[in-house]
């Protein structure tokens, strides 16, 4: 579909840019994209390709060229004939084509695929995006969906492929997920939940929202949700824990990560009824489910991790392990340990007194069970925590179970 604005002089044809997005709409004469992103799931109705081009005169040919994860091309629209007047330009061209999603058979080839744009026969961008299967046995129902709780707000922090850090396993696909299960489970409007995945999620970017674009939005009787998958690390020398944003660098950690305390401070300094976080990280200086050190030559017998204790319920934070531990994933499901059993605590598995809801106490209780057990078979040692103590948590009920 085409949509351009007239004007009156000829220059030279302009290239704006691409836009990859969710969904398209339209504005007078002019195509919007909506949601725009990189990363989508098996549960997306569709990539839009959304091309924008400036002083458009005369007749162009327009191909988008859509190559699957293991290079082949997936499919073309051969192509497509642009026509304007010879005489004046069109001031802006936007147009677009959708892959589809959802019902077709892409949706069975997750990876990173790409989309090349040619005007002419020429190459003129080329734009990568992720496509994420959800299709697993923790993946909600489409029609499950809880009452919408509209002043709640989530923050959703997932780092898997790092600027400078080895890669986190299946971080990625636990934060869509957790999206998910913020959505339908939790009942967080869409629209009230940040994304940072991977580039996004710098330390500027989660600063930002965190400090200024939170605090802005939200009101006293807001619960916030916070997770994060992803890496810490340990200030070698005090021992302090940080959490590692996309572009972080364990050579200069107090520069570039996210001290852990002041996290914690942050969130309790926002006006609002309660934090809720849950950290699939850890604090070892082991890579998060990986095996290396993120810091060369050290050791993890030689780190001594700080506890960040939290003295009231404003915050609650639930770690994937103790300070001195590592954070394993769980390759059979494809998820991190402490993400996977979380997920299903919160899907109704963690309901022990079959009341029907599930507290902050059934929770851990679940969670530590479970990825304490695991993780010993693994040939590991992981055992999560809570924080502030779980005796003045007992009581606290944070989702009703769907299903």
């Amino acid at each position: 579909m085409l949509n351009y604005q007239h004007a009156q002089k000829k220059p030279p044809i302009k290239f704006v840019g691409t836009t990859l997005a969710k969904q398209i709409s339209t504005r007078g004469s002019t195509a919007i994209p909506e949601k725009p992103t990189t990363t989508f799931t098996t549960l997306d109705n569709k990539v839009v390709a959304h091309l924008k081009f400036e002083n458009m005169s005369g007749k162009y040919k327009l191909r988008w060229d859509w190559y699957s994860p293991n290079g082949q091309l997936y499919y073309t629209t051969g192509d497509f004939p642009v026509k304007t007047s010879r005489n004046s330009y069109l001031k802006e061209v936007t147009t677009w084509h959708s892959l589809t999603l959802k019902g077709d058979k892409a949706v069975s080839m997750p990876g990173q695929w790409q989309v090349k744009i040619f005007l002419n026969n020429d190459l003129v961008d080329t734009q990568s995006f992720m496509l994420t299967s959800l299709a697993d046995q923790i993946a909600l129902p489409q029609d499950v969906a809880q009452k919408p709780f509209p002043k709640d707000w989530g923050l959703i922090i997932g780092i898997e492929d790092y600027a400078h850090l080895p890669k986190v396993e299946f971080a990625r696909k636990d934060a869509l997920i957790v999206k998910e299960y913020f959505i339908k489970v939790l009942g967080i409007p869409e629209e009230n939940i940040i994304s940072l995945i991977d580039g996004d999620a710098t330390k500027a970017r989660i600063e930002g929202y965190l400090l200024q674009y939170i605090p802005a939005n939200v009101n006293q009787d807001t619960t916030l949700y916070v997770y994060f998958a992803g890496h810490g690390a340990p200030d070698m020398k005090k021992g302090d824990p940080y959490l590692v944003p996309y572009d972080g660098d364990t050579r200069f950690i107090e520069q570039t990560g996210y001290k852990l305390k002041k996290f914690y401070n942050d969130l309790d300094n926002l006006s609002i009824q309660r934090s809720y976080v849950f950290l699939d990280s850890c604090f070892s200086g082991v890579a998060n489910r990986a095996a290396e050190m993120l810091a060369k030559g050290s050791r993890p017998a030689l780190i001594q991790v700080q506890n960040v204790n939290l003295k009231n319920n404003n915050v609650v934070s639930l770690s994937a392990s103790s300070m001195g531990q590592t954070s394993n994933s769980y390759p059979e499901t494809g998820h991190g340990l402490f993400t996977y059993y979380l997920l299903r605590a919160l899907n109704g598995d963690a309901d022990s007194d079959d009341d029907r809801w599930i507290s902050i106490k059934e929770i851990f209780e679940y969670v530590n069970r479970n990825v304490s057990r695991v993780a010993k078979r693994m040939g590991a040692e992981q055992n999560p925590t809570i924080t502030p103590a779980l005796e003045s948590l007992k009581d606290i009920s944070i989702s009703k179970i769907l299903q």
